[in-house]
């Protein structure tokens, strides 16, 4: 194997492979990047169980091939050697059949190799169930989504994004139990039969490598896991199993009370409201609509003391005073979600659900369950 390549070019490649990187000690070989470089390409593939990503590098003005062949290097080395080197180009070249070396004008390093062998055979071949997927709809996908899922592996079906297709209509659904977040978009396109489970945290590694909003994004979905084609990249994740719950009757459609907010507006008293709220046991809030049409927001603190907002909102459908406690964390988190510069809160009553709508978010709505507080 010998090439010579561009620094930047394979360091802008190796950020996004990279984050598939194993930092799992018992599997040594999922740390490596294996290098296949053939007669006019170069790809990089990095695996750790969960996902699978592959860079092809087409062979140009910036990269030179002079002899084929296939390596495993230890990818966190690799990739610190590549960003830190200060040279234009960087030469490749493998001796002795087990060692690499990395080469420039004045810096020389020597990589032992891993066993090729034994990095796994992995399939990027498509499959008939596919669609295309414009970047910016994919990227409002999973910022609207994907925060909402839960942390605790419990539930496990619960820690990635139900995703799935009707005819012209596509749905994308996460939730904690406590929390739900949903997003959905109507085509001019007919799509195939889908329902899947994806990881959040895989979706959360997609949404970094996919850049450029007028690209599109073939998906390809299996029975065990999903491919996203951008590019030049590849990248696959596993699907969860398991039945994802309904959650078509949680959403309510009529309401007690409607409050529209300025986004930021409401976002920063909220924030000033948690100040007290450290501990996620204790980030609770209070939310109360008196009299006169105005919105209180208080929490408390034995420790250091307590806080209250006071905020006006912009329209109210009706003035029914009532007082509601939720999470501050998961309402901020629901209001950054939103691109709207004004949002409205419609509440259902003091203990039940309340969901959250914006002004140009067409077809996305957060949802939050209360807490009963003495």
């Amino acid at each position: 194997m010998k090439f010579s390549i561009n620094r930047d070019l394979l360091l802008f490649h190796l950020n996004h492979v990279t984050k598939a990187l194993s930092t799992k000690p018992q599997m040594p070989i999922l740390t490596g990047i294996k290098l296949e470089v053939k007669k006019d390409s170069i790809s990089l593939t990095a695996s750790n169980s969960d996902i699978t990503i592959q860079a092809t590098i087409p062979q140009s003005d910036k990269l030179l091939i002079e002899e084929e062949g296939i390596c495993v290097l230890p990818g966190k080395y690799l990739f610190e050697i590549i960003r830190k080197l200060d040279a234009r180009d960087i030469d490749f070249v493998s001796f002795e059949e087990n060692m690499v070396k990395i080469l420039t004008d004045r810096s020389n390093f020597t990589l032992n190799v891993l066993d090729k062998e034994a990095f796994p055979l992995i399939s990027f071949d498509d499959s008939p169930v596919h669609l295309a997927l414009d970047v910016l709809n994919l990227k409002q996908i999973i910022k609207k989504t994907t925060f909402a899922s839960s942390i605790s592996e419990s539930r496990m079906v619960l820690t990635g994004v139900a995703f799935s297709t009707n005819e012209s209509k596509m749905e994308a659904i996460a939730t904690d139990s406590f929390r739900l977040a949903k997003k959905y978009m109507i085509f001019d396109r007919q799509y195939p039969k889908i329902s899947v489970v994806i990881p959040s945290k895989s979706l959360d590694e997609l949404n970094k490598v996919i850049e450029e909003i007028d690209q599109l994004v073939q998906i390809h979905f299996f029975s065990t896991k999903v491919l996203f084609k951008y590019k030049n990249l590849l990248f696959q994740t596993r699907l969860i199993e398991g039945v994802f719950p309904n959650t078509s009757s949680l959403v309510p459609t009529e309401f007690m009370s409607s409050l529209r907010f300025g986004k930021q507006e409401l976002l920063s008293a909220i924030e000033r409201a948690s100040l007290f709220t450290s501990s996620e046991s204790t980030n609770i809030i209070k939310m109360t609509l008196t009299n006169e049409g105005n919105v209180e927001i208080t929490s408390t603190s034995n420790e250091i003391g307590a806080v209250l907002e006071e905020i006006t909102p912009l329209q109210c459908s009706k003035i029914i005073p009532f007082q509601i406690a939720f999470s501050s964390k998961f309402f901020m988190d629901a209001l950054r979600a939103f691109d709207s510069a004004e949002v409205t809160i419609h509440f259902t009553g003091e203990i039940k659900p309340f969901i959250i709508t914006g002004e140009y978010d067409v077809n996305h709505i957060q949802l939050i369950l209360p807490v009963r507080v003495a």
